[in-house]
């Protein structure tokens, strides 16, 4: 795959929703609104995979309209399945699996989380295509 991963931090900012990077003790991050709009924050202290995520979810939360972030398990199961789509585009996965086969290096390509590329090629039913886990 030449292309780049996604750049949810660029959406972001054309969304007009700012991006802030914060200890958030156990929390991975968090959407709100203040004087200046809507603003995510994201734990600095989480690995570049694990913001990206939260940003996605945060964004997730935006386009579906939720009104809270964190309250409904409804609610998180969609922004998280938006994030997965948003980060790992079905097209460009494909793609990706005709050159890597490795769970390690889809997950570099896309610079998502091993367990966010498992669960969304299990979803997928590409799993088995997989020549290694690692």
């Amino acid at each position: 795959m030449s292309a780049s991963p996604v750049d949810v931090e660029l959406i972001a900012a054309r969304e007009g929703i700012r991006i802030v990077r914060i200890d958030l003790g156990s929390l991975e991050g968090r959407m709100r609104e203040d004087d200046d709009g809507w603003l995510i924050e994201v734990n600095s202290d989480r690995s570049l995979t694990s913001q990206r995520f939260s940003v996605g979810h945060g964004l997730g939360h935006r386009k579906m309209g939720h009104h809270g972030c964190g309250t409904d398990l409804k609610q998180e199961r969609e922004a998280n399945v938006f994030a997965a789509e948003l980060l790992i585009p079905l097209a460009l996965l494909k793609k990706a699996m005709a050159k890597h086969r490795s769970l390690g290096e889809l997950a570099g390509l896309f610079q998502v989380s091993k367990e966010a590329m498992q669960i969304k090629l299990q979803e997928q039913g590409m799993l088995l295509r997989l020549s290694s886990f690692d």
